[in-house]
């Protein structure tokens, strides 16, 4: 875990850095609202335990939270939930549909869950939320939202592997965050390597067109210049993402020339 770092419009984030073992470091941040019904967005990595529930604790008490969004159910988002709900007692969690059945399968009490769909709007304390599908994912449970502040959290949508821990994104240089979302997004989310360009153009398109004041992402540092500047690097990294269909494609090739050769046999 690094320093809990205050960013804009009552918003924190819980930055912690996790190895890819032969391919660099991989930032993982969960986010926290500190207003009237304090919010925490994502739980971390259960690695880092007491050192996430401290770093969380420097900024709200946990008892205070009101709120828990679990944007989906990967390990990497979910590690500190079960400990986090034990020291917030009023706490209740917003997840999609299948993630609370997710959660039910895991063994987990969903009695505290709240489903929430792509579009619901929801007020908590003094401010308001849209639920929103991010560009990219790799659960189909996935939420963002964006907020009445123009906050917008877009989950795995933009990440990097990076070569080292880097706390500020704009100390990350063009080719790096190119070369880092590449490697990215041939781990997290492969099949968009397939998407027709022009859908993945109006999938990012649409970042850019909300112009959000703040850009929360799960798998980069924080920086500052993110809502104008990451949508061109993700459709920049796309562009060189390893087709995903390819091994399938050979497959379906081999099995045709096996046929034809099994006729000519026979």
């Amino acid at each position: 875990m690094t320093p809990p770092q205050a960013l804009s419009a009552g918003w924190w984030a819980l930055p912690s850095w996790a190895p890819i073992p032969g391919l660099g470091m991989l930032a993982n941040n969960a986010y926290l609202h500190a207003g009237r019904e304090p919010m925490l967005v994502d739980t971390g990595m259960g690695m880092f335990g007491d050192a996430f529930i401290d770093a969380l604790g420097s900024v709200v008490d946990p008892a205070d939270i009101h709120w828990i969004w679990l944007s989906h159910t990967d390990p990497d988002h979910t590690g500190n939930l079960q400990r986090i709900l034990e020291l917030a007692p009023c706490a209740r969690v917003l997840v999609g549909v299948l993630g609370q059945a997710k959660l039910g399968l895991s063994g987990m009490d969903v009695s505290r869950t709240q489903v929430v769909m792509p579009g619901d709007e929801l007020t908590l304390g003094n401010r308001r939320l849209r639920a929103v599908r991010p560009p990219i994912y790799d659960a189909p449970e996935t939420l963002g939202f964006i907020d009445d502040a123009g906050a917008m959290y877009t989950v795995d949508s933009f990440g990097a592997v990076l070569p080292d821990v880097t706390p500020n994104l704009d100390d990350v240089d063009e080719t790096t965050l190119r070369n880092g979302m590449v490697a990215w997004g041939a781990l997290d989310a492969p099949w968009q390597a397939d998407l027709d360009p022009a859908l993945r153009e109006r999938r990012f398109g649409a970042i850019e067109k909300l112009a959000p004041s703040l850009l929360m992402t799960a798998h980069l540092p924080i920086g500052t210049r993110t809502a104008g500047r990451l949508p061109k690097a993700a459709l920049a990294a796309n562009e060189r993402l390893p087709a995903d269909m390819q091994a399938l494609d050979a497959a379906v090739l081999a099995r045709a020339a096996q046929g034809l050769g099994e006729m000519a046999m026979a």
